[in-house]
């Protein structure tokens, strides 16, 4: 353990953000020693460049994350044309693996809209959308198939959510969505998000060399605004009602949907 103390306190001399996680036996067969893999985050105005790699210590496995800004991914404001600024701020608002709209789109921008939607007397409904077991997935099958079953379960939904300011799909981070639907109940939004899943193609060909096709399963919250007492009606009330719904899909073995308490 003390090599890889000294080996984790070198990394943090070279990188902005290092963490180390002990890894299960059956994720051997997905890392490699003499390989390290690499993605691309974006977040806060920049995009990061992300390196994984696992190493053994006294026999036991450890999976090392490093990541660090790319340098000159940012450009000053002040030298952009208005239209340079109006792309910048659509990419923030974008999210880099998926390219649906991001966490920070809503809190930004559809959040502030929504309340005041709300308190001119509107209505709204969302859906929280788990990825099921997504900590297996990634053991059995490794972060780059883990990231097109995600992108498979994003491109589903925008089939049917991708109307700007009106019905929206974010993903939120990992395998967690959000769909949020202004005009809507529950009722309606938990309907229609029956029929498109019962219709939904659960599986998809993932992997790097040698690729298999992985089956997956989603669990769903569906809350509506009109749910919430007079006076509570705020699109944070909206959210905490969704994902105490989803925690409950969640909890019963997944694979489901739940609308109500």
């Amino acid at each position: 353990m003390q090599d890889l103390q000294r080996l984790t306190e070198a990394l943090q001399m070279v990188f902005e953000d290092v963490s180390v996680v002990a890894l299960p036996p059956e994720s051997e067969d997905h890392w490699q020693d003499d390989a390290m893999q690499v993605s691309y985050e974006q977040g806060g105005g920049q995009v990061s460049c992300v390196l994984r790699r696992r190493v053994k210590v006294d026999g036991a496995s450890y999976g090392i994350q490093m990541s660090a800004p790319l340098a000159g991914n940012t450009l000053p404001e002040d030298r952009m044309t208005e239209r340079e600024r109006e792309l910048v701020r659509e990419d923030l608002n974008r999210d880099f693996l998926t390219g649906a709209y991001n966490r920070r789109y809503v809190e930004t921008v559809f959040s502030p809209r929504l309340d005041e939607i709300l308190q001119a007397g509107g209505q709204a409904a969302a859906a929280l959308v788990s990825l099921d077991e997504a900590d297996r997935l990634r053991y059995a099958h490794g972060q780059p198939s883990l990231d097109q079953i995600v992108c498979t379960i994003v491109n589903q939904w925008k089939k049917h959510y991708d109307v700007p300011n009106s019905r929206v799909v974010c993903r939120l981070h990992g395998g967690i969505l959000l769909i949020v639907c202004e005009g809507m109940t529950a009722a309606q939004l938990e309907e229609e998000v029956r029929q498109h899943y019962a219709s939904m193609p659960c599986s998809c060909i993932a992997g790097t060399g040698m690729m298999s096709r992985v089956a997956f399963t989603l669990s769903i919250g569906v809350a509506g605004t009109s749910e919430l007492a007079e006076g509570q009606r705020s699109w944070e009330n909206l959210y905490h009602l969704c994902d105490k719904r989803l925690c409950a899909a969640v909890s019963s073995g997944g694979n489901c949907i739940c609308a109500r308490d």
